[in-house]
């Protein structure tokens, strides 16, 4: 248990009081700007590949809704503070 005390001990001391909460939503934002990319550019290949939408469609939906996932985070400032 002293191990474990210490530890937390030396976490609270480094000043960063608020860093998991951070971390999370600096994940949440990369995660959806990524995912939103990853799935626009699914939908256009399998577009050019197939060249019927059908096909493309479920991925096109995916890319809109990631990206609309990807602008709230970005309005709320989960991102990075640029100094």
């Amino acid at each position: 248990m002293a191990t474990v005390t210490r530890l937390w001990n030396r976490w609270q001391d480094t000043g960063y009081d608020a860093e998991l909460p951070l971390r999370i939503r600096h994940f949440v934002w990369l995660s959806t700007g990524m995912f939103s990319a990853a799935a626009l550019a699914l939908a256009f290949l399998g577009y050019l590949w197939t060249e019927t939408f059908a096909n493309a469609a479920s991925n096109f939906l995916a890319s809109i809704v990631s990206g609309a996932m990807f602008g709230l985070s970005s309005f709320l400032k989960f991102g990075p503070m640029d100094a």
